[in-house]
């Protein structure tokens, strides 16, 4: 079903979209099926927060982890490092937004414990990043 990685927030507002970061991410999204990981969620949303320390003290771009099995759906967003993220080439753009999605995921796997394949997902994932 539905598996969304969105662009990360502040970072994406004040500079351009990296081109090969969207594709990995797009890439991700649209050949993930999250109902063969879970029986529980329809949809995940993870949007990775890259912004300096003075934004995210004013109170904007706050991490947040909502899981709603009424709903069925989880929508997590978590800070990485903004400075390793605008000091790093694009390889280690890409992983830093992999490791911000494997973490994500982990918050999940936390809530849903054993109704959640997260090893396996994360293993479809890094197949897919490397495409």
């Amino acid at each position: 079903m539905n598996f969304y990685i969105n662009s990360p927030s502040y970072y994406t507002e004040q500079f351009e979209i990296i081109d090969e970061v969207y594709y990995m991410c797009r890439t991700i999204s649209k050949n993930i099926d999250i109902t063969l990981y879970t029986d529980t969620l329809d949809t995940i949303g993870i949007t990775p927060i890259i912004a300096p320390q003075i934004v995210l003290d004013s109170g904007k771009f706050k991490e947040s982890k909502y899981i709603s099995l009424a709903y069925r759906m989880a929508s997590i967003s978590l800070r990485s490092d903004y400075l390793k993220y605008l000091e790093s080439d694009l390889t280690g753009k890409k992983q830093m937004i992999l490791d911000n999605i494997f973490r994500s995921l982990e918050v999940i796997k936390k809530r849903l414990r054993n109704k959640f394949c997260y090893d396996r997902m994360v293993q479809d994932i890094k197949k897919l990043s490397l495409e």
